[in-house]
């Protein structure tokens, strides 16, 4: 009989690469309350329960099972987008940093396991990144997706390294560089990804969807759920 520790009950051994996805609750008022005022806090709402039906629809199709770390309650429309079959964990207590480091350790359980944890303010993050993430954590400690607005979209570890995430002054625009200091001062080895982006405020919310416009023109991949969001928005021109 197969063991149950580290394989299912097929004998197949489980998967070591860990994804999980950082979610907010979708309350109005406290999701994506920096993209005032551009959209009012209703909108916000509808525009990030539309970013997370985009990305799970991406995920779903390429095959990735991540585990969903959630921010407040769950709500039926956030249950509703999600795929039953993943798991969803409640976020610890605490700053980004504590946050993660507890994600981490709940997703590098095992020997030999590589985790990669991203946010949902990325609904068109190219999937092709995460395979890269993979596998750069098989010869490097730590992965990073940088972010334009200088932050990181993406980090990914294969060890817990808990000192990696202190002193860093989340949510500004030093949260890269005070990353990078973080690594260099413990000594682990690094490999960065192509830079993507946040819809984090305003300015960022008015280039995505300029970008949505310009993919349909282009009949590039399509964000079907943000398209409708964004349509009842009248912020991108048909």
């Amino acid at each position: 009989m197969a063991t149950r520790s580290r394989r299912g009950i097929t004998g197949k051994t489980m998967p070591k690469n860990k994804l999980g996805i950082f979610v907010r609750s979708p309350v109005a008022g406290e999701v994506k309350s920096r993209l005032s005022p551009a959209v009012d806090a209703h909108q916000a709402r509808d525009l990030y329960l539309a970013f997370v039906a985009d990305l799970v629809a991406r995920l779903e199709s390429s095959k990735h099972r991540p585990t969903i770390f959630l921010s407040g309650e769950p709500t039926p429309e956030l249950a509703s987008i999600l795929d039953p079959r993943w798991p969803v964990e409640p976020q610890s207590e605490g700053t980004l940093g504590d946050r993660l480091v507890a994600a981490f350790a709940h997703l590098l359980r095992g020997p030999g396991e590589r985790a990669v944890i991203v946010g949902s303010d990325s609904p068109d993050i190219p999937i092709p990144f995460l395979k890269r993430a993979f596998h750069a954590l098989k010869h490097r400690d730590v992965v990073l997706g940088p972010a334009v607005d200088g932050g990181y979209y993406l980090i990914g570890l294969r060890a817990l390294a808990p000192r990696l995430f202190h002193g860093i002054h989340w949510g500004s625009s030093s949260v890269f560089d005070e990353t990078l200091d973080a690594i260099e001062r413990e000594r682990l080895s690094l490999s960065v990804l192509p830079p993507w982006y946040d819809v984090d405020d305003a300015a960022a919310l008015r280039f995505f969807a300029s970008l949505q416009r310009a993919r349909r023109l282009a009949r590039g991949e399509r964000l079907r759920h943000v398209e409708r969001a964004l349509d009842r928005l009248s912020l991108v021109r048909k």
